[in-house]
């Protein structure tokens, strides 16, 4: 069975832990990229990642989910509100990527 994860500050992902949820508190983005490299290689299928954390991740997100489709990284937005709007940024790249040309807002 997979497994799910959150990496983010520890007042954003204790939360997850109470329902089960493995957590791996970071406080610097290189401890978050380190944090998703193990957990690709492990059984996990869902990794919940905080935005202000994942503002210096997409580039390895993205290389690493091109290597394995598993596990998808869900950014979810977080107590310190460093970076908001990655998530749709993220998606808007997407949307960008599959029709070819980028939709108005």
């Amino acid at each position: 069975m997979l497994k799910i994860a959150c990496i983010g500050d520890k007042e954003t992902s204790l939360p997850f832990r109470g329902v089960g949820i493995d957590v791996v508190v970071c406080k610097k983005i290189e401890e978050a990229k380190e944090a998703l490299q193990k957990l690709f290689q492990e059984d996990y299928g869902i990794v919940f990642i905080t935005e202000s954390l994942s503002a210096g991740c997409l580039d390895i997100i993205e290389e690493l989910r091109k290597k394995r489709p598993l596990p998808v990284v869900t950014i979810i937005p977080d107590f310190l509100r460093k970076s908001p709007g990655i998530a749709k940024q993220r998606l808007r790249n997407w949307i960008k990527q599959a029709v070819g040309m980028e939709l108005p807002e």
